[in-house]
């Protein structure tokens, strides 16, 4: 019988389509949708906070070097093979090593519980946006009674509730306002297709930029600002002999950069199979990506350090990560401002936020369009994916997902998000960039991406691709630092300051509930890693994959005989057309 890596061979050459896949109507858009995926808010509220916490310039130190050998990497492998193959990620997993390919539904899953709460969260950041063009920021003191802007978020914009409490699970009227209203402006940019968004993505990629260089000639300039700068990029060097300092510094970048979720496998399909500037590309985002982040630190310090000088408090008191910096921290810095200007520049960091974010998720959905398209096209390959089409899959999953999200606009909607945001994209992000990297680098062929890679480079590059360094790195160092970051990440989940005793005298993650903690925090991770080492386990036993979870393979009564695969082996390389025809 054919072995599993014969069998995804010949299903591939089955993936076949009625109509041309999409593709981007310039470089330029896919470099403005790839790089607005990838800077986010973490960017702005949680890198500078862990680069002061964690030792300043010597943070960096270990930033940057995980940087170079965990995550740009994998990047870079993500968007060469989505790029070969022309396909989402469960296509092109099928290609490189079938018994796997069900990894890719991991990562769906992960964008999926990720966009239910985070559409949500940017609700929060368009209440504040609006509400920054009074004449006199709300949340000032005089403006609400004195009270303070933690209180201010927490009891007037979110009217939070622990759980437990009466009417907690009440629809709190302006978060659902505010969540729709997200959630319209991303089916507006996604509905007319990847020429559209590609254009929009112009805007809410460069625009940020601008607003942040705003804030930064602002910072730099209030009392206190060097202070926070100082703590900022000061190197305490005795952080980098440490193991949290690189846990966290590899951490930030996985998160930040965001491979293992699928979405650079999504957007590179949508190239043209000539196109040869790939390599360049994942330079450009990878450097724009971190140089935002340390660029918006220097900002953010400046700000920090204003703020304790205020407060006549250290530095390191003052700095808070999250919603903690945006919502507390900056907006009290912003009704401090002199001059009459806090209004302006409140609606210039808000407006940011809320640009940074919705980059995010217009990839994220793309991402989910992606996996949907293609399992229509395996179903139906005489169906043609019409733009008509493509509209009614991206408003099915919009309004899906809104319907989902409503949940986090009750009044324990925050306390939901924080269990939903702390385990499943944390623990699946680093299962699937660990699968990730075994399955191209043993299972695929470590040999073979980095032709794959050449393939992808132009003529006078391919000579200085060090070929041996990316095996090594590949096989090796790639895996094992992930493989240290979930296990650090592990250990401080069940013996770190995170874990409370809550009523039931159990102690969990924030004290919440443990019904709740495992419900919407262990089950999203637990099933579908689960879901993966069955299908795994059950390829392995049948020689196939799972078919009907798996789009990019064929049915079993389809599944190809002995003298088939082997002509098909010989051209194991070949890149596989729609048409069923190989390069």
């Amino acid at each position: 019988g054919a072995t599993p890596q014969d069998v995804s061979v010949e299903m591939g050459k089955q993936v076949s389509t009625a109509s041309e896949r999409p593709k981007w109507g310039s470089r330029g858009q896919f470099l403005m949708v790839l790089m607005g995926y990838a800077i986010g808010i973490g960017n702005v509220w949680r890198f500078p906070y862990m680069c002061g916490k964690y030792g300043g310039g010597a943070f960096m130190i270990a930033y940057l070097l995980s940087l170079c050998f965990i995550a740009a990497p994998l990047f870079i492998f993500e968007t060469v093979s989505g790029h070969k193959y022309q396909l989402g990620p469960v296509g092109t997993f099928t290609h490189m090593y079938a018994p796997w390919a069900n990894i890719a539904y991991v990562c769906v899953f992960m964008v999926f519980v990720i966009l239910t709460y985070y559409q949500a969260l940017l609700g929060w950041a368009v209440i504040y946006f609006v509400q920054s063009f009074a004449a006199k920021l709300p949340w000032h003191p005089d403006e609400c009674g004195g009270c303070t802007t933690g209180d201010y978020f927490g009891q007037t914009v979110l009217n939070a509730a622990s759980f437990g409490d009466e009417g907690g699970w009440d629809v709190q009227g302006k978060l659902f306002l505010a969540l729709m209203a997200v959630w319209f402006v991303t089916w507006l940019a996604l509905a007319g297709g990847k020429n559209t968004l590609g254009k929009i993505a112009y805007f809410t990629v460069c625009f940020p930029v601008l607003l942040m260089i705003i804030i930064f000639c602002k910072a730099v300039t209030l009392e206190g600002a060097g202070d926070g700068v100082s703590y900022y990029i000061t190197p305490d060097m005795s952080h980098l002999t440490k193991a949290n300092t690189w846990s966290a510094a590899a951490s930030q970048i996985l998160f930040s950069l965001s491979p293992a979720m699928g979405t650079a496998i999504a957007m590179s399909s949508y190239h043209e199979r000539t196109y040869d500037r790939i390599l360049q590309d994942n330079l450009v985002v990878i450097c724009c990506n971190s140089g935002f982040s340390i660029f918006g630190g220097f900002a953010v310090f400046s700000i920090v350090g204003y703020l304790a000088e205020q407060r006549g408090l250290p530095v390191e008191q003052v700095a808070s990560a999250g919603t903690g910096l945006a919502f507390d921290v900056f907006a009290e810095v912003l009704t401090l401002f002199p001059g009459g200007s806090s209004p302006f520049f409140s609606v210039c960091f808000f407006f940011m936020l809320l640009l940074l974010g919705l980059d995010s998720a217009f990839a994220f959905v793309e991402t989910l369009q992606t996996y949907v398209v293609d399992f229509i096209q395996h179903k139906r390959p005489d169906l043609e994916i019409t733009p008509k089409m493509n509209m009614m899959i991206v408003s099915a999953l919009a309004f899906g997902l809104f319907l989902i999200g409503i949940v986090y606009t009750t009044r324990v909607g925050s306390n939901l998000l924080d269990i939903a945001d702390h385990f499943c994209p944390t623990y699946c992000l680093l299962f699937v960039a660990l699968v990730e990297y075994v399955l191209i680098a043993w299972k695929y062929g470590a040999e073979k991406m980095i032709q794959d890679i050449q393939n992808c480079a132009p003529p006078q590059w391919q000579q200085y691709i060090p070929a041996k360094a990316i095996a090594i790195q590949m096989k090796f160092i790639g895996p094992i630092g992930i493989a240290f970051i979930m296990l650090m990440a592990l250990i401080d989940e069940f013996d770190g300051d995170s874990l409370q005793a809550n009523s039931s005298g159990w102690k969990t993650y924030g004290g919440y509930p443990t019904g709740v903690t495992i419900v919407l925090g262990w089950g999203p991770v637990v099933l579908p890693v689960g879901f993966f080492f069955f299908s795994v386990i059950r390829a392995h036993m049948t020689g196939v994959t799972t078919p009907e979870f798996n789009p990019a393979v064929l049915d079993e009564d389809r599944k190809p005989n002995t003298s088939q695969t082997a002509s098909t082996k010989a051209d194991d390389n070949a890149t596989p057309r729609p048409d069923g025809s190989s390069d």
